[in-house]
């Protein structure tokens, strides 16, 4: 059976549908069926060609939208002016990577307009926490919401790491880490940042945005 994705006109060979599109990442209710004869493209291992061309801006869209992201719990917290420990504050992100292997080091985007972004910029330090496939409560909790409107460690089971920040007992694996550059990229921060802790405390597969998106 062929399933034609009727916003970018992906199309995908299968029983049924695919979970969420390749190209524009919408879900499988965007898909209808189609028959052999009304695909214009051959299929190759089950991507095909899109049946009809876009604008460039839709293009661009669609071809930064494919690129694949996981999903974390980013921590911090806030300093005084004598280095004392204050509150603490988490997020849910997407643009966290390594970057260097030698020494350690990984790239966390956050938006400047985010608490946790304030308390990353006065700490230097940051905790990221690797959500598992069945991490959609977490996910949505620190991504709803703003610390600036309650605690969001509320009732969460969390450990402090030897650097301060708050990890999720819940995660896959944490890691903490102190920035060592500042990128301003408009809207956001890009925080470059040395690993100097790591934690695996379960097996199993990360969640990606992806995954999250098809089945929240």
């Amino acid at each position: 059976m062929l399933w034609e994705c009727t916003v970018c006109h992906y199309v995908h060979k299968g029983d049924a549908p695919p979970s969420i599109c390749l190209l524009c990442k919408n879900d499988s209710t965007y898909f209808v069926k189609v028959e052999e004869g009304e695909v214009a493209q051959p299929i190759v291992s089950g991507v095909n060609q899109i049946l009809s061309p876009l604008d460039p801006v839709d293009a661009m869209t669609k071809a930064v939208t494919s690129l694949t992201y996981g999903l974390f719990i980013v921590t911090s917290f806030d300093m005084d002016g004598d280095g004392n420990r204050l509150r603490d504050n988490g997020q849910t992100a997407n643009a966290c990577f390594q970057i260097t292997s030698e020494p350690v080091q990984i790239a966390v985007a956050l938006n400047k307009k985010n608490l946790t972004h304030d308390y990353v910029q006065r700490s230097g330090k940051i905790g990221i926490s690797v959500l598992h496939q069945q991490g959609h409560t977490l996910a949505a909790r620190f991504g709803y919401s703003s610390g600036r409107d309650g605690d969001k460690f509320a009732g969460a089971a969390v450990h402090r790491g030897r650097s301060g920040v708050l990890l999720m007992n819940e995660a896959l694996t944490t890691l903490q880490a102190d920035v060592v550059q500042k990128v301003d990229a408009g809207t956001h921060t890009l925080f470059l940042a040395e690993v100097t802790a790591g934690e695996v405390l379960f097996e199993g597969e990360p969640m990606t945005y992806a995954f999250y998106r098809a089945t929240r």
